[in-house]
């Protein structure tokens, strides 16, 4: 063999120990996996207490109805893992598992999902949501409903039964146990993805914030028909320019200034549509952790 047959010899041998330390690297890369769970917390099992609203109600839910899935799993190279599993469930129930993503590779990822009405392929969460509620949501186009009752001293109890039509992928979580982007995939364990739905959004009085909100009942209240209940046909009649309480005035606080509801930079022009938009971003990441709005 001459020198130059030698060269490209040892060239080829040395390619295939490159190629071959390449495949040994990616079959060793450390791998662990992701539990996603939801849960309400204690505003959808235990509720609200009048401590926290403006005009002294205090809330009970009886269901509280989440429609959601595509969870999804994006690290920083842009591999993607989702879970095609979309599901119906009770948070009002308690904590309850949705799906696992397993043999991830270990590191930061970034955390979505999908809020949208149930469909056909939905799976409905066992002993917790009925097909007849599954078909009604499907049919109009709900996301969330709920239904409890709401007590004020003085007042009396009135009862709702609320839908809600919202349609947003939620995506670029913030964690909320440490404030970082996604989560950490751990080497040969598991990390733990809780979606958290924060209640008290549905009663916020102004959009686009948190800050500086007041919790608020008495325009809901206002809606009620004649036999104390409160539906997203009562909301839809309550208009943000002309608020009125139960007796048909103008809506006042107990300062007997009128009652304001902010919608910001929104195009709402009733109060469902006001709820509606307030609670678009109430699904979050690990307790507080804010997820960013995708149409």
């Amino acid at each position: 063999m001459n020198n130059r047959q030698q060269r490209s010899w040892m060239g080829w041998c040395a390619a295939l120990v490159a190629w071959a330390l390449v495949g040994t690297a990616c079959d060793n890369v450390a791998t662990g996996d992701v539990k996603v769970t939801m849960s309400g917390g204690d505003g959808t099992q235990r509720g609200l207490p009048d401590t926290l609203f403006q005009d002294g109600w205090s809330i009970q839910f009886t269901k509280y109805l989440v429609s959601l899935g595509d969870i999804t799993l994006t690290s920083a190279a842009g591999e993607v893992h989702t879970s095609g599993r979309h599901v119906l469930v009770d948070v009002q129930k308690g904590d309850l598992p949705l799906t696992e993503l397993k043999g991830l590779p270990a590191g930061r990822w970034d955390v979505g999902f999908r809020l949208s009405p149930p469909r056909e392929d939905t799976e409905l969460a066992d002993g917790q949501v009925s097909a007849e509620d599954a078909a009604m949501m499907r049919e109009r186009g709900f996301s969330y409903f709920v239904e409890g009752r709401a007590v004020k001293a003085g007042v009396g109890v009135l009862t709702f039964r609320m839908g809600f039509p919202v349609e947003a992928r939620m995506k670029d979580c913030i964690n909320g146990v440490d404030g970082t982007q996604g989560l950490v995939v751990p080497e040969s364990s598991v990390a733990e993805a809780e979606v958290t739905i924060h209640a008290e959004h549905m009663f916020y009085d102004r959009l686009g914030t948190h800050k500086g909100v007041q919790l608020r009942f008495d325009a809901i209240a206002a809606t009620a028909g004649p036999d104390g209940v409160i539906t997203p046909e009562g909301l839809a009649s309550q208009r943000l320019t002309d608020l009125k309480g139960r007796d048909g005035q103008e809506l006042r606080d107990a300062q007997g200034q009128p009652v304001v509801y902010l919608p910001g930079a929104y195009d709402v022009r009733t109060l469902q549509e006001f709820i509606t938009q307030s609670i678009v971003d109430q699904a979050h990441l690990n307790g507080g952790g804010v997820c960013t709005v995708a149409r």
